[in-house]
C-alpha cells in the first residue's frame, strides 16, 4: 500500500472519521427538526386533509420521543453510522404514519419521503439508499392496500407507484453520485495538503501520523523498523550563491533518489530545511545500512547544472532502530541525529565543493 493510500485509510479509520460522522449526525438531527416543523405546519394549514388528527398528533409525539431517545442511546455511542441508518428508517416509519392518518392517499405529505432518501444518499451511500427507497415504496404500497382499500396489484396502482418511485430514484442516484464526487474531491484536496510543496513527499505532520500508526502496529506484532535522517550537504551555500530555486532543485533531486530507494511499505517525508526522514518497515541494521549506502550512491551520482557548471550532491545519513534506540518518533529522530553527527565527523561533507 502506498503512503498516500495508507494516509487515506488512516483518515478514514481514525477518530477524525468518527468526528465527521458525529457532525453528520448533528445535521440529521436538524433534518428531524425540519420534518417535525413541516408536519406541524401541514396540520395547521390543512386540518381538513387529516382524517385522524389523534393518530397524526400521536405519530408526531412518538417520533419526537424516539428521535430524542436515539440521540442519547448508549447503544449507538460508538456506532454513529448505525444511528444514522436507524434514524433514516424512523423517518420513513413516521411519514408512513402521517399518511395513514391522512387516508393513505397521495398528496403533499408523500413528498416527505424525499427527506430520508436524500439524507441516506448524502451520508450512507448507494446501497443503504436503495434499501431506504425500497422501504418507502413498500410502505406506500401498504398504505394503498390497507388504508386506501385499493388493490395494489392493479395496473393503475402499479403505474402510480412507478410514477412516484422513478423520480425519487433519480433524485437518490444523482444525490449519491454528487456526494461521492464531493467526497473524492475532498480526499484529493486532503491528500494534497499532506504533501510537501517543494518535493512532493509527505510533510512532517502526515509522516508523523503514519509513523505513529506503524509504531503501534510494530509494538503489537513485536517487530522492529529503522528510521533514517538524511541531511543534504551544503544546501545553505547553494541557496546563498545560486538562489533558492537552485536549492529547491537540489531538494527535488534528493527526494527522487529517496523515492527510488524505498519500497511501497516504506515512508519518505521532508523533515524541514535540508533534512528528510525515511521509515523502513521491518528493517534491521543490515537492511538500513544497505539502504543508506544505496541513497549515498544514488545522490553522489546525481549532478545539477547551476550557474553554468555541473555540481555534485552529497548527503549525511543517520540511522536509528526501533525499539533499541527509542519507542516513539521523537526519540528515534534524536538517536538518528546523533548517528548523523558521527557520520558527518567520519567523512568530508561537500559544502566546500558547492562553495568553489
Amino acid at each position: 500500500m502506498t503512503a498516500m493510500a495508507r494516509l487515506t485509510a488512516y483518515e478514514k479509520d481514525s477518530d477524525l472519521a468518527d468526528a465527521e460522522l458525529h457532525r453528520v449526525l448533528r445535521s440529521v438531527t436538524e433534518v428531524d427538526g425540519l420534518l417535525l416543523a413541516l408536519t406541524l405546519l401541514y396540520l395547521i394549514a390543512a386540518p381538513a386533509a387529516i382524517e385522524k388528527p389523534s393518530l397524526y398528533m400521536g405519530a408526531m409525539v412518538a417520533y419526537g420521543v424516539l428521535v430524542l431517545g436515539l440521540r442519547h442511546a448508549p447503544l449507538f455511542a460508538e456506532l454513529p453510522r448505525g444511528k444514522i441508518i436507524v434514524g433514516v428508517l424512523l423517518m420513513v416509519l413516521f411519514i408512513t404514519g402521517l399518511l395513514a392518518a391522512s387516508g393513505g392517499a397521495s398528496g403533499p405529505l408523500a413528498n416527505l419521503y424525499l427527506l430520508p432518501i436524500v439524507t441516506s444518499a448524502l451520508t450512507l451511500g448507494r446501497g443503504p439508499t436503495v434499501l431506504v427507497l425500497a422501504t418507502a415504496l413498500a410502505a406506500r404500497a401498504g398504505l394503498i392496500h390497507f388504508v386506501a382499500g385499493e388493490d395494489v396489484l392493479t395496473l393503475s396502482s402499479m403505474l402510480m407507484l412507478l410514477a412516484e418511485g422513478v423520480p425519487v430514484l433519480l433524485v437518490a442516484l444523482l444525490t449519491s453520485m454528487l456526494a461521492t464526487d464531493i467526497q473524492d474531491a475532498r480526499e484529493r484536496l486532503q491528500a494534497h495538503t499532506q504533501l510537501d510543496g517543494v518535493t512532493g513527499l509527505l510533510n512532517l505532520e502526515a509522516f508523523t501520523r503514519l509513523v505513529d500508526e506503524e509504531t503501534r502496529r510494530a509494538e503489537r506484532r513485536g517487530v522492529g523498523f529503522a528510521l533514517l535522517v538524511v541531511d543534504i550537504d551544503g544546501l545553505q551555500s547553494v541557496n546563498e550563491r545560486f538562489g533558492h530555486e537552485a536549492g529547491n532543485g537540489v531538494l527535488r533531486s534528493v527526494s527522487q533518489v529517496l523515492r527510488r530507494s524505498s519500497r511501497s511499505v516504506d515512508l519518505v517525508g521532508r523533515y524541514g530545511g535540508d533534512e528528510f526522514l525515511m521509515f523502513l518497515s521491518g528493517a534491521g541494521q543490515p537492511i538500513a545500512r544497505a539502504v543508506a549506502n544505496r541513497i549515498r550512491h544514488g545522490v553522489s551520482t546525481t549532478t545539477l547544472e547551476t550557474g553554468g557548471a555541473m555540481h555534485r550532491v552529497g548527503v549525511g545519513i543517520g540511522v536509528a532502530q526501533f525499539p533499541a534506540d527509542g519507542r516513539d518518533l521523537r526519540e528515534l529522530v534524536n538517536a538518528a541525529h546523533r548517528a548523523l553527527g558521527k557520520d558527518r565527523h567520519d567523512r568530508r561533507p561537500l559544502e566546500e565543493i558547492w562553495g568553489q
